[in-house]
């Protein structure tokens, strides 16, 4: 079995990587990229050497938009030794890393400003770490060939900075709100001084930036370069150039665009977040003269995709069939699989099918060891071993850290992803989503007790069914259930947090059920530890399954502790009627039975979950006893059978 170690990014291996390229051609993309990553660390870490870094980005920058795909890799001697050495994790840029933003998309927004404004004076070009400090030095180097005056820095939005009297471009990540743009304009210049320059998702994205009075400039996302390669005629010419096929034979030709869903840039996907990369549905023609329906995804050309693409075309598994039909610099193309069928509880011939890809992939695509203890230990582990002890984590820490490293695995600070997992026509259990596209970042990948754990998620079973699936796997070895137990509650609250930020109406059951489910197995991976660690009943916390009130938001999946305990309702004449619920829910929410418990999903967008506080404590009057309410991870109605 071929063995392909997987690097996370790190500081110190892309530093190694740009000494090993001396004198040899290397990417000019990936040479851009390692070297801004190098610069904005060494900004972070005030070094000297930064200024020289800087230097080094805006020639590659220069080189990279003046059309040259390869460039000889620089002297060693740039790159501070104390880099070689920096193991820490790589700050990702969105725009560049997630979002579905290009280098070519820099280029054309600088030369939108040039058309949008008749000034030639002095200009400092500043990018707003992190992912400002990818974007800037492309801009300024397109207005340097104007034979403009340009400078470029980079800042983070807390930075206090003077620079003069040269007009300022501030260049950033597509926003969400606008409002760190707004404060960073008004901190750094005068009215009148400052323009913003930034690739939109949606042109309301920096209304806040007008209405404070400050000039911006974009570019919308129907020009971004990942937007327009899904044209019919551009993504028949980028599949013929640039696709390497799976397989013994390449297909004919594009058949056409299946209809609602020829660009999820330019008209939306039900069910997929609106700010997710680019993506197509449409049917190639095979050699034989078939069809065959496929999804184009984008992913990052760069240093940033190169995990994802790895993943694509390297992982195969005898119980789950790959589905990559073609990979490309930016696009992975993949059978189109229907997401709806979705692995039903009980399920356990395709539970043991799932374990058996994670281990395989596991030992396809190990992760590089030197990651797989992180010094100092990460947040995520320190916050759960503060919640265990209280104002002692260091008696229960090491514990945490050696069990995350026993199968080759880390926890990744605000890893909030894991497998997506669903059943094809033919009734075999596939696997689609997060390794064929950019939302599972490259630093998240490969961590299997994670994608392990969330298995109690996917197939709603108890952690100790998949760790009992895990062990008959490893005989003689120590039982997997306290990694997979610390892990589900290091994956858990980053999850949590995500699901009010991209609620989508469209798959608002889904989400419900996975809340509820994610909040009861983080509850029974929460007392696993207790016993487990053999906590001292003294310093016990007390484990809640359910809460009187929402802890978190409406709908967020929280750690097991604090806040008010469900009280059980008494038993005996407190049977639900289904109906009437459903009833009372119409434009509310939407009802959702799991097991003995209905769920409400709420059918409004998360800014209105507050105002539902009154709307619920309708419902609780008129059930047969109002502790039927409840919440676990989202607002339940308790049936009968669980009091």
């Amino acid at each position: 079995m071929t063995r392909l170690p997987v690097r996370p990014l790190t500081v110190g291996s892309l530093a190694r990587d740009l000494v090993a390229s001396e004198g040899l051609a290397v990417s000019a993309l990936r040479c851009y990229e390692i070297l801004t990553a190098l610069w904005v660390r060494a900004e972070d870490r005030v070094l000297p050497e930064a200024g020289q870094l800087r230097t080094f980005v805006l020639r590659a920058a220069r080189r990279l938009i003046s059309g040259e795909r390869q460039v000889v890799g620089p002297d060693a001697g740039l790159v501070p030794l104390s880099l070689r050495s920096d193991e820490s994790v790589v700050r990702l840029p969105a725009s560049l890393a997630v979002q579905g933003v290009e280098w070519p998309d820099l280029v054309q927004l600088a030369e939108n400003w040039l058309s949008a404004t008749s000034a030639r004076g002095p200009v400092t070009v500043v990018g707003v770490r992190t992912g400002g400090a990818y974007l800037a030095p492309l801009v300024a180097a397109r207005l340097s060939r104007e034979g403009l005056d340009v400078t470029c820095i980079c800042v983070r939005p807390s930075d206090h900075v003077t620079l003069g009297q040269r007009r300022i471009l501030l260049v950033d990540d597509p926003p969400l709100t606008g409002r760190t743009l707004v404060s960073l304009a008004q901190r750094l210049g005068k009215p009148g001084t400052v323009d913003v320059l930034v690739p939109v998702v949606k042109q309301d994205d920096v209304q806040p930036l007008r209405e404070a009075g400050i000039p911006v400039t974009t570019l919308p996302r129907s020009l971004w370069a990942s937007t327009r390669r899904l044209a019919p005629g551009a993504l028949s010419t980028y599949l013929d150039e640039d696709v390497t096929w799976q397989g013994e034979q390449r297909p004919a030709g594009v058949a056409g665009f299946r209809a609602g869903r020829e660009n999820s840039a330019l008209t939306g996907w039900p069910g997929l977040r609106h700010r997710s990369p680019a993506r197509a549905a449409f049917a190639l023609v095979t050699p034989s003269g078939s069809r065959q329906q496929v999804v184009a995804s984008w992913v990052p050309p760069g240093i940033f995709g190169d995990a994802a693409r790895t993943a694509a075309t390297e992982l195969a598994s005898g119980r789950v069939p790959p589905a990559t039909v073609g990979v490309a610099p930016a696009m992975v193309i993949t059978k189109e699989l229907d997401a709806a069928a979705r692995p039903a509880e009980g399920m356990e011939l395709w539970l043991d099918e799932a374990v058996d890809y994670v281990l395989e992939r596991s030992v396809r695509l190990p992760m590089t060891k030197s990651l797989r203890v992180p010094v100092p230990a990460p947040a995520a582990l320190k916050r759960l071993a503060t919640v265990f002890t209280g104002d002692h984590p260091v008696t229960v820490l090491p514990r945490l850290q050696q069990w995350m490293a026993s199968m080759g695995s880390s926890v990744p600070d605000g890893r909030c992803e894991a497998e997506k997992w669903i059943i094809d026509a033919a009734g075999r259990l596939r696997k689609t989503g997060h390794l064929t596209h950019a939302y599972r970042r490259d630093n998240e990948l490969f961590t299997p007790l994670i994608d392990l754990a969330a298995l109690t998620i996917a197939f709603g079973c108890e952690l100790k069914s998949v760790a009992a699936a895990v062990d008959r796997r490893r005989p003689g070895e120590a039982s997997c259930l306290p990694a997979l137990a610390t892990a589900l509650l290091c994956y858990g609250p980053a999850r949590g947090d995500q699901l009010p930020r991209t609620y989508n109406l469209e798959r608002a059951a889904d989400t419900a059920r996975e809340a509820y489910r994610l909040q009861s197995a983080m509850s029974e991976a929460a007392l696993i530890l207790q016993e487990t660690l053999t906590l001292t009943p003294n310093g016990t916390r007390t484990v809640l399954r359910r809460w009187a009130g929402a802890p978190g938001a409406l709908l967020q999946p929280v750690l097991p502790f604090g806040g008010y305990p469900a009280p059980r309702a008494p038993r005996g004449g407190n049977d639900i009627s289904e109906d009437a619920i459903v009833q009372w829910a119409q434009g509310r929410f939407e009802v959702v039975r799991t097991g003995d418990a209905l769920l409400l999903a709420p059918l409004g967008p998360s800014a209105t979950w507050p105002d539902t506080a009154a709307t619920l404590a309708d419902l609780a009057s008129r059930l047969p006893h109002p502790n039927l309410l409840a919440w676990c991870g989202v607002p339940l109605l308790q049936m009968e059978r669980t009091c």
